[in-house]
């Protein structure tokens, strides 16, 4: 369940989503910390401070990825001659989990603008985190993924969801219960 917990990489990656102005992100930085510190990464449970530079430092980075993304080449030329090496593949890809996902649904239900909800087709959610079916062991991720963060899956009309045995392309909505 560590796994689960929030990182800073998380949150930043998340809020960063959101598209908000500098006072909303920090408005919402402060009501995590006030309501979400039992799925916080066990550093951060008694450390405002560093929860908040963490969270900052990484979406400082989202910001700027683009930028250094570019310069990329020239920092692989300089380590190479300093016989170092980084991974191009960890160092490009975006981030992207199934669970950021999930994590994601709570705090844009809990803290963003909108709804009280967050509605997605199945097919989509599997598709954008690049499964192509339901795997026994998926099916139980996404169950322990949905326990933990108390989140309710129903269809339209409010119809209780088993996602083992609905249609892929039925919308789902997703609720903090």
């Amino acid at each position: 369940m560590r796994a689960l917990l929030y990182s800073a990489l998380d949150l930043a990656a998340i809020i960063s989503s959101m598209e908000l102005t500098c006072r909303e992100e920090s408005h919402i930085i402060d009501l995590i910390w006030e309501g979400e510190k039992t799925f916080f990464a066990d550093k951060y449970r008694s450390n405002k401070r560093q929860f908040i530079l963490d969270i900052r430092y990484w979406m400082h980075y989202f910001h700027e990825k683009t930028i250094l993304d570019q310069e990329f080449p020239a920092i692989q030329k300089d380590l190479a001659y300093g016989k170092h090496t980084v991974n191009t593949e960890e160092y490009i890809s975006d981030y992207s989990d199934l669970d950021l996902f999930f994590k994601s649904v709570r705090i844009r239900i809990l803290y963003g603008k909108g709804n009280g909800y967050v509605r997605i087709k199945l097919r989509s959610l599997l598709t954008q985190y690049g499964y192509q079916r339901r795997s026994p062991f998926l099916l139980q991720h996404i169950n322990r993924c949905r326990l933990f963060y108390h989140l309710e899956a129903t269809l339209r009309g409010g119809a209780p969801c088993d996602i083992e045995t609905c249609g892929l392309d039925k919308m789902l909505t997703f609720r903090v219960v």
